[in-house]
């Protein structure tokens, strides 16, 4: 009977394939390949290009993601894609945008924009910033941007909690009128929030501009913030954009990160994943991480991930620039920029 508990061997190998026992290789695809396994092939792992397969033979009581998480002293993978906000590295750029955000809302000022190249935190920034704001704030979050007017008009009721079954614009603008006034009655502050606002149509832009004209004597009855990538900016600098375009009081842009800020961002994200970690990110590795992203931090996040992946399965908790350099191989060349 196999012994699992057997020391784990990690090797690997350019050979073409996975080797048998007496050392030949059994795959046919003559392309470099990395193995890793159990002696015993208690288990294996066989990545070949962009393609992982995980090959158990036997039930094992733990799984490629705990292994790879005990190894470094992770408690979770510190580079993975969704928008937690436990991760969030403020950087100067990104310090300023929540502050200027926050004082247009707590200001009721109309209409706000927040721009950002593809995978610049965008959506993270959106959901620290409704993490911070206090109950006498009434929000709405819109993600799906691909809307006609009218369902724009009936999402933004639905996540009110009003009545929105009405195939009517002008029958949804009255009830979401209303429901400004009650809140505005109460003391309470309403926000929009739409993200991914560059696949916005003018129309819909139109109709968010309008929903802005819904204001008292003295006050903004709602405060509406459009989050969206560079291309939204120029949407809103056509012509026919213009009256809305002047009534943008706050705009906040997100650049991305500088040398110093990638290699303060890696430190950070891998010190959010645990008490006691591991892993090291030499300071070559970084600056080759930083030359291929140009500082994006979706982009840092996918390097540094396949990085560690790449270390881990060398038994080391170092990542140099020869790691870097694998595992970039591993990735199309139209992802990083170059």
């Amino acid at each position: 009977m196999m012994n699992t508990d057997a020391p784990v061997d990690v090797f690997m190998t350019h050979i073409d394939g996975w080797q048998k026992e007496d050392g030949s290789c059994v795959c046919q695809n003559h392309a470099p390949c990395l193995h890793l396994g159990r002696s015993g092939n208690s288990h294996i792992i066989f990545i070949q290009k962009q393609l992982i397969l995980l090959i158990f033979w036997k039930i094992i009581p733990r799984t490629w993601g705990s292994m790879y998480n005990q190894f470094f002293g992770f408690n979770e993978k510190p580079f993975s894609q969704t928008p937690d906000t436990r991760y969030l590295y403020l950087s100067r750029q990104h310090d300023e945008a929540l502050s200027t955000l926050l004082y247009g809302i707590e200001n009721r000022c109309g209409f706000m924009l927040l721009t950002g190249e593809v995978g610049s935190g965008k959506t993270t920034m959106i959901r620290t910033l409704l993490n911070l704001l206090s109950d006498s704030v009434e929000t709405c979050l819109v993600l799906n941007s691909l809307l006609n007017t009218l369902d724009l008009l009936k999402s933004i009721n639905r996540d009110f909690g009003n009545d929105w079954q009405f195939d009517s614009h002008q029958k949804q603008i009255e009830i979401l009128n209303q429901f400004l006034l009650e809140v505005n009655q109460s003391g309470k502050t309403v926000v929009v929030i739409i993200d991914e606002a560059q696949n916005l149509s003018n129309e819909a832009l139109e109709m968010t501009r309008m929903l802005s004209n819904l204001e008292t004597e003295t006050a903004k009855l709602i405060t509406i913030i459009l989050a969206g990538q560079p291309e939204l900016e120029e949407k809103l600098s056509q012509k026919e954009m213009r009256q809305l375009s002047q009534r943008i009081q706050i705009h906040a842009r997100l650049k991305p990160f500088s040398l110093d800020q990638t290699k303060d961002y890696i430190a950070h994200r891998i010190s959010c994943s645990g008490d006691k970690t591991h892993a090291q990110f030499k300071d070559e590795a970084i600056k080759r991480i930083y030359k291929k992203t140009r500082g994006i931090p979706r982009l840092i996040n996918n390097l540094c991930d396949l990085g560690l992946l790449a270390a881990f399965s060398q038994s080391t908790y170092v990542v140099d620039k020869k790691i870097i350099q694998r595992a970039l191989k591993e990735v199309p060349q139209y992802v990083y920029y170059s």
